[in-house]
């Protein structure tokens, strides 16, 4: 008995030995069990600005034209907002996120201001063509490039002002019809929206320069010193759309990047926020005479005043990668009144003196902004609307035997107009950013009506009414702005 037992426990033993072996040399045999992974992305497409690339473009333009005579002592002035639209093509080499190119853009100008007046004066200034070759630099962040631009600029330009009064032979006269050569510097932001296709949008000024141009020989007052020759000059201001294609390799997916995917480390720039700004508003502000109401002759007045601005802002972003656009708005106080008394305006027998005064009391925006994020620092461009109080008096008071009468031109009213400009933001912690920004302002020009007070009452000094004399105010901005703001 005791000899089967021991037999059947040695059986069983190697029954089970039998079987925990195959287990083991089995398992052996499952390949181990893979370990759970991350979802996994597909990079974006690593932007190539390298290689040639041709576009077209068009927006908005200011042009200012200007004329003032070998003394100084008379001038003439107008402006006109128009539209643009032209060709560009240009070659880029990229460095990294570093990017520099050449470019090259034809545009045709649609601004041109002309006037004619009662005393028989007409004037014209024009811009006709532009084109600019520029050299471009910028950084770029995933297919977002922000650049700053600037070179030489060439214009054909169509200047001319002819006093005629009530003679058949104008008595003054300068024209100027040629080919000028100047400069230009911007900024902008371009995107790729689509393989080899990209949207851009650019800020630009163009100075054409100076021009002295000698009094058309024949007219009754080119012996006269004053009148002998004169200076024309033409700037620009342009706000500019455009698409893009580009020749060459499309966009690569780096896949050696491939990984688990990790939440951006970069900071949040999305949602809403609030702030406060101020800083340094230069102001410059003009009326335009073209009817020579004050000077018997066309004239314009200008003045410049440098104050302070202060106000506040709220806004909304949106994040994209690196890329941030939103909207923004803003209300400010201006501190910038410019004011002028001029005595004996035409010499002791005008018997007027000339007050002058401008002021902007306040300005708010609404804008959309984009630009990119540089770790922490935001890098962007801004425009849009703007709307200012605009509180201008030019105001003739008589002397002498004219004591108490005035003659005035007066605007009180609520402008409307456009703004853009460039700055950098930074984050200082996670809800407070700091800012630094420059805006140009522009609110457009005003036509007036003379008007006339005096004693005895109702007396129309010079015909200022009677004559249905006008003038033209116009009022500029350029604001450097820093704040602070909350992010919700």
């Amino acid at each position: 008995m005791h000899d089967g037992y021991r037999k059947m426990k040695k059986f069983l033993l190697a029954t089970v030995s039998m079987v925990v072996l195959t287990s083991v040399t089995r398992a052996a045999d499952i390949p181990a069990a893979m370990p759970a992974k991350g979802p996994m992305y597909s990079p974006a497409p690593v932007a190539s600005w390298d290689g040639f690339y041709v576009g077209v473009q068009g927006g908005v333009v200011r042009q200012d034209g200007l004329l003032k005579n070998v003394a100084g002592d008379f001038g003439s002035a107008d402006n006109k907002t128009g539209g643009t639209t032209g060709a560009l093509a240009g070659y880029n080499w990229q460095l990294g996120n570093f990017v520099l190119g050449l470019e090259g853009d034809w545009n045709w100008i649609g601004a041109k201001a002309t006037h004619f007046n009662r005393a028989g004066t007409r004037s014209t200034y024009e811009v006709s063509w532009l084109s600019t070759l520029r050299a471009r630099t910028g950084l770029t962040v995933d297919s977002t490039l922000f650049y700053v631009t600037g070179g030489v600029a060439f214009a054909h330009i169509n200047d001319n002002l002819a006093s005629l009064f009530t003679s058949p032979t104008p008595i003054t006269s300068f024209a100027h019809n040629q080919t000028k050569t100047g400069w230009t510097v911007g900024a902008g932001v371009e995107h790729f929206f689509a393989p080899q296709w990209s949207a851009r949008a650019e800020l630009r000024y163009v100075d054409l320069g100076n021009m002295n141009v000698a009094c058309t020989s024949g007219t009754a007052n080119c012996a006269n010193f004053s009148f002998s020759s004169g200076d024309f000059n033409n700037t620009l201001w342009m706000g500019l759309v455009g698409v893009n294609h580009k020749f060459g390799r499309e966009p690569t997916r780096d896949w050696s990047q491939a990984r688990a995917y990790a939440p951006p480390s970069l900071p949040a720039w999305g949602g809403w926020y609030l702030g406060i700004q101020g800083g340094v508003a230069g102001h410059s502000a003009s009326f335009n005479d073209p009817d020579g109401f004050l000077t018997f002759f066309p004239n314009f007045f200008d003045q410049r005043k440098m104050g302070g601005i202060i106000g506040g802002l709220l806004g909304y972003n949106w994040q994209q990668s690196s890329f941030v656009y939103g909207v923004e708005g803003d209300w400010n106080w201006i501190g910038a009144k410019a004011t002028r008394l001029t005595a004996d305006i035409n010499g002791p027998e005008s018997n007027g003196d000339l007050s002058t005064s401008y002021a902007v009391n306040w300005l708010a925006t609404l804008r959309g902004r984009a630009g990119l994020a540089f770790d922490s620092t935001l890098l962007y461009v801004t425009g849009g609307l703007a709307f200012g109080h605009a509180k201008n008096d030019v105001e003739l008071i008589g002397t002498g035997n004219f004591a108490g009468l005035q003659a005035s031109f007066t605007q009180n009213q609520i402008k409307v107009g456009w703004t853009a400009g460039v700055g950098v933001e930074h984050m200082l912690s996670q809800h407070w950013t700091a800012r630094a920004e420059f805006r140009f302002v522009d609110l457009g020009k005003s036509e007036v009506a003379c008007t006339s007070t005096g004693a005895p009452a109702g007396q129309d000094f010079r015909s200022c009414i009677g004559n249905s004399y006008r003038g033209t105010f116009s009022n500029t901005l350029k604001l450097g702005l820093v704040g602070l703001a909350y992010k919700f």
